[in-house]
Formats: C-alpha cells, structure tokens, sequence
C-alpha cells in the first residue's frame, strides 16, 4: 500500500474566524422577513394576553390546592 503524506493546511487565525463569522451572520439576517409594526402589535397582545389567562390559572389551582391542603392540615392537627 502506498503511503499518503497528509497536507498541513493552515488554520485561519481568530481574527479572521471572527470576521468570517460576522459576515455569515450579517448575510443571513439580510434574508430575515422582518414583521410590520402592526404584526409586532397584534403579536405582543396575544402574547400579553395569554400570560394573562394562564397567570389566572395558576392563581385559580394555587388557591384550590392551597386550600385543600390547609384543609387537610386542619383534620390532621
């Protein structure tokens, strides 16, 4: 079998991986679709709004959790 002699290549130094990193990013976020302002706005209130309903919730199973066990507390003492 024939040897291979492997072929040193020289590993970019980093500052330039850096750069070349920078560049990448910049090129894929000139392909980004960006969203209208009314987008945004109709996006931050379904957001808001369903934090508000599942903050309700962990209020409601908070406060019936809490009582159910301060209820069993109060038969056992």
């Amino acid at each position: 079998m024939a040897k291979q002699l492997a072929v040193s290549e020289e590993k970019p130094g980093l500052f330039t991986r850096i750069r070349d990193f920078y560049e990448d990013v910049m090129s894929e976020l000139r392909k980004v679709t960006w969203p209208t302002r009314d987008d945004l706005k109709a996006s931050t209130k379904v957001t808001l709004f369903l934090v508000l309903v599942m903050a309700v919730i962990v209020f409601l199973y908070d406060t019936v959790l809490g009582g159910f066990i301060m209820g069993l507390l109060r038969l056992a003492g």
